[in-house]
Parts: C-alpha cells; structure tokens; sequence
C-alpha cells in the first residue's frame, strides 16, 4: 500500500499529538515489491550486543493497528481529543478522511507546515520500499528528533493518543538509551522525516532520514550501536546533528528488518556483520541522491559518524571508500567521527608467524570481540560461581577487583574501566525477575561473546548451544565457560579465520578520521579496540589522516556512566555506588570532535594532536562547545 504524497499532489493527514502537529504521508517508491510499511520496529531488551538496554524494565513490544488487505488499507489514529481519524486509500489511489468526533469540539484539518521546506521533498522517499514521509512543524511535536517521546511512560494517556507508528517509534527509542540523563535531547528541530527499507544488492536495511527545515546543505550518515535498529542513536547524535542543520540518515544494518530481534539475526548463519561497512556506503550513496533531488544540489559534504558497532562501521566505511577511489569512483565520505569502535584486525595484523597464513590459534590471540569479552567472562567467572570475582567485596576493593586485574588488563581492558567490570558481566541477570530464568548470571561479556561467535562459526541458536550464555536446565551454569576452557584453537577453524577477515579494518583510508575513546569503556576495552587500530592506521595507512582522542575515565555508554541504570556491586541493589563521580560523559567529547573534523575538513585547520584527555569525572561538562582539545 502506498498514498501518493508530493506537494503539489499529495494528501496530507494531520495528526494532534498534545500540543503539537506532524504532517503524514506514505510515498510511492522504485521499488520492485510493495509491502506494508514495516519500518518502524520494537526493540527487546536482550537487542543489544555492544551497548546497554534500558535496565528495570521487562522487554515491551510496540504495536500497531494498521491492515491490509489487497491495496485497501485502512490506518486508525486517536488523537488527543479522543477524535478517531479514519483514512483510507482506494484502489484507484484517491484518499478519502472520515472524521468522527463523540463532543461538539470544532477541529479543524490543516495540511499546511511551517518553515522553508524545499519545493521536491517526494524527491528524499524515492527509491524505499514502504517509503513513509512525515513532515514534523518542531512547535511542541519533539521535531524530528522526537525529543518529547523521552518523557512518555508506555499505557499512559500521552502515549496512547499517538498513531501506532508514533508508538512503535517510542518503544524503539526508550529500549535503546544510551544517553546520559543530564543530556536528555530537548531541541524540537522542525523537518521532515522519512522511514522505509534500502535493499542495494543483497543488502536490505530499514532506515530513518531526517533533514530539518534549516537544512545546512551536509549529510552525516550514522553508524548503528549493537544489533540495533535506526531509532537507537536519537538520543546520541542525532538530536545534535539535525539541531545544527545536519541532514542525518541511519539504518539498522540489516538487524531488525521486519521486527526481527537483532540478536536472533546474528545466528542466522547468513554473516550480516561482514556487510556493516558496505551499508554505510549504501546509506550515504543514497541520500546523497535524494538531497540533490530535493534541494537542487549535492550536500556540499557528507560524514560519517558512529558508536561502538557503528564506530567500526565508520572505520570499515571509509577503507572501502577509499578502495572505490583507487578504482576511479569519486569519494564519497569527505571525514569520519569513530566513538568507541570495534576492532577487527587484518591479515596482516593477524599473522605473527609472518608465513602469509592466519591460523585459527592466530584469530584466537588476536584483539577482536570475541576474545576480549570472552576472556572478560572467564576472568570474572559465572557471577553465581562460588570463585566469582563478581562480589560487593571485591568491588569495594582498591582497585576494584584486584584479582582480576590481570586477566582484564591482558583482555585488553584499561584498568581504570574497573568499576563497571562487574556490572558487565552480570547485566542482564536482572531478567531472571521477569520470568526469564535462563538469564540468571549472564552480562555483556558472556552475551556478546556467544552472539558474535555464532556469527563467525555460522552457527544457528541449536547449534550455538554448545557454547551457551543461558543458564543451563536444572540452574546448571551456562555451558560456554566449560566449553571454552576445553575448546583449542578458542574453538576456530580456518573457515572462522575467512570469516573474521571479511569483517577485518585495514587501518587504510584517505579521509580524516577522529577516533575517541575513553579508558574507562568496560566493554570495548580502550587497548584491544582504540589503541590497536590506531596501531593499524600507524603501520599500514597514513596517520596524518587520524586522529585518536583517549578520554580520562570515559566509560562506552553515558547511560551506564549516571552510575545509575546498572548494580556495579552485585548486591542487589542498583545505583547505590556513587559510580557517577567515577567516570566522565563522552557524548560531549564525541560532539567536540566532530567539530575538529568539521573544521579539518572544509577549513583545513587540521584537528589537533592525538592525546589523553584529562578530566574531572564528578564535574562533567555537558557543551561541547566548552571543550578545547
């Protein structure tokens, strides 16, 4: 089903959600297939590998009440003055409105937006499937970076008086918060939004795209946190990008298309992750067309901007890039900002013996994901093991967990990341309250060991359980610890070894990049992941290029750095620690960088110095613009 929407052709449907109006329409796309739009997905807790899910909370799903059947289809709104609104596309594609209302309340229906809006805005759906257009007034509606969805509780009467789809928008965004509580979007930036699917090749990802009103003629492509979907970065960089006037667009890699959960796609034997890179490409070939559509020119720049598993695909974006220029393509990507990325070392790298053959023990001694979170989970232990380092005690320790240290620190692990050891590897054990027992002592370290494992063996879910982070029948551990104390090799073959390296950053790229990292992330450890690919870049790419900013006790997710969402002790409670005085917010930093980049790449003011950053983790400071490297 699709409603013809263009300006001056489209029909346009307003929706009064509080005190605010958003303009609706679904767009006729180039895609071969229609289908209902299914863009918008929910996220479960357990969505997560890379980054914290919302703590506290048992996993919600966002529903919707949207039908179909042939090409009639019928969509059911409640807006807040308990006024249903029924519209209906016909088989001849003419829309027809039925309003009802049950008081005398005079409504009236105005298909006008505010702003400067660009005459084509059709032109920015063209090419999705289920293309969705949503032009957001910023006047009270959270603009199109939704920033009144943080304060909606799901079941409340705010909540309910949304679409379904706006509904759906809130789930996915709340089960992703990574932001810190002191940086809670707030900026409504009016503009348009477009949601839908991608597919380039055999790469098919859903994807949002918004462009404010103020449009400042540049694109920043996000990468994607985790195994998320394209709603998870809102709160991050989004908001602040599309506040400055950044066209921004962001997809899911693949993981959730359809509603699917993202964990579950990564035991589907298919190796999405060996694709990660190329979709940034993808997302930024793009939208770069639909602006240029749009707007009459190309973005005078386009960057490329991500978190955690998104920062590896900035890294993996811009080496590919920089292969299209050697084949004569144009670059793309004019610079790239990588906060906090995954390390997946090269061949060369890899292979210690140097006789040109990266053996699985070679893959198994190498920095990457799994190996680190996997030894993390064996240096902490099974948080119910008698030996456990994961106790009260053993956190108030100074340092914490001194036990531990060594194998951490040889995990790659900085020490100063010490005060969140123990609530990474018991992080999700808090499940095991909401009727899913087979959480019970599993975290981050074990969880995304076993996800990303079953990504490289190409294994499924029954085939993945050998090496299990779920407890066991009968409250039995989970079987990965007693599996990976046998297995040889960490339990790879050469064929693991092709499929580690079709993932593998070569450290090569001919863009400025800015890394920043911070030594107090737990779970992408500050030597295994920011210290080793800026080795890459130094033996194999042009360092002059780079940039890496270490930032004083910043932790991987300013959420968990509140020192509020998480138990660090283990003792049952959350929050109690005092853990905020302890670790620095990085969003800030992340933002300041890619002014540096900004300035480095259309100023030519080269971005200072690679450096440690010193800070002071009780007083965070909060504006970028503060900060001077």
């Amino acid at each position: 089903m699709h409603i013809r929407s263009a300006l001056p052709t489209s029909f346009a449907l307003l929706i009064a959600c509080g005190d605010s109006a958003v303009t609706t329409t679904e767009t006729d796309s180039d895609a071969s297939t229609d289908t209902s739009d299914t863009t918008d997905t929910s996220t479960t807790a357990t969505e997560t590998t890379g980054e914290p899910p919302t703590t506290g909370e048992p996993p919600t799903t966002g529903e919707t009440t949207t039908t179909t059947t042939g090409e009639t289809t019928t969509d059911e709104t409640t807006t807040t003055t308990g006024e249903p609104v029924d519209t209906t596309t016909t088989d001849t594609g003419e829309t027809t409105t039925t309003s009802t209302s049950t008081d005398t309340t005079d409504t009236t229906t105005d298909t006008s937006t505010t702003g400067d809006l660009p005459p084509d805005l059709d032109a920015l759906a063209v090419g999705l499937e289920g293309g969705v257009r949503v032009d957001w007034l910023g006047a009270g509606d959270g603009g199109i970076e939704h920033s009144t969805y943080w304060g909606l509780v799901k079941g409340s009467a705010e909540y309910n008086a949304l679409p379904p789809a706006e509904q759906k928008k809130v789930d996915a965004m709340k089960a992703s918060i990574l932001h810190s509580a002191q940086r809670v979007p707030t900026s409504e930036t009016p503009g348009v939004e477009v949601t839908g699917t991608l597919t380039v090749e055999a790469r098919t990802q859903e994807l949002v795209f918004a462009v404010p009103t103020d449009y400042n003629g540049r694109l920043v492509v996000l990468g994607t946190p985790g195994t998320r979907d394209q709603w998870s970065s809102h709160g991050v960089l989004l908001s602040w990008l599309v506040a400055h006037g950044y066209a921004v667009v962001v997809g899911n890699k693949g993981m959730t298309n359809g509603g699917v959960d993202g964990n579950a796609t990564m035991l589907n034997k298919q190796h999405p992750s060996q694709h990660w890179g190329a979709m940034v490409l993808d997302l930024g070939l793009w939208a770069g067309e639909r602006l240029t559509a749009a707007y009459g020119e190309a973005p005078a720049a386009i960057y490329a901007a991500g978190l955690s598993n998104g920062g590896y695909q900035v890294r993996r974006a811009l080496e590919l890039d920089r292969l299209r220029v050697l084949e004569g393509e144009p670059a793309l990507f004019a610079g790239g900002l990588d906060w906090s990325g995954v390390y997946w070392p090269d061949a060369r790298v890899l292979d210690q013996d140097a006789d040109d053959v990266v053996s699985p023990a070679e893959l198994a001694g190498g920095d990457q994901l799994i190996r680190t979170n996997e030894a993390a989970a064996l240096t902490m232990r099974y948080a119910y093991d008698p030996l456990t380092e994961t106790t009260p005690a053993k956190f108030a320790e100074i340092p914490p967990y001194q036990g531990a240290q060594p194998g951490m620190q040889g995990a790659g692990f900085d020490p100063a990341s010490a005060p969140i050891w123990g609530a990474y590897n018991t992080a999700f054990d808090y499940l095991k309250g909401f009727g899913l027992p087979q959480f019970k002592g599993v975290g981050y370290y074990n969880f995304t060991g076993y996800v990303f494992r079953a990504e490289l063996m190409g294994h499924d879910a029954a085939e993945a359980a050998a090496y299990s982070c779920y407890t066991g029948p009968n409250d039995e551990p989970p079987a990965m610890y007693e599996w990976l104390a046998q297995a040889q090799d960490a339990g790879f073959t050469d064929e693991h070894v092709e499929w580690a390296l079709a993932n593998a950053t070569t450290g090569e790229f001919s863009a400025p990049l800015i890394s920043v990292h911070g030594d107090g992330d737990g779970l992408n450890g500050l030597r295994a992941h920011g210290l080793s690919y800026r080795d890459a870049v130094s033996a194999f790419g042009t360092p002059s290029q780079h940039r890496l900013y270490v930032v004083a006790h910043g932790g991987h997710v300013d959420a968990h750095s509140d020192g509020l969402a998480l138990d660090f002790d283990f003792d049952g409670t959350n929050g109690e620690e005092g853990v905020a005085d302890r670790f620095t917010l990085m969003q800030p930093y992340a933002e300041r960088a890619f002014l540096y980049l900004v300035d480095w790449v259309e100023n030519d003011i080269a971005a200072p110095a690679g450096k440690t950053l010193a800070t002071d983790p009780a007083n965070d400071v909060l504006d970028a613009e503060a900060l001077a490297f």
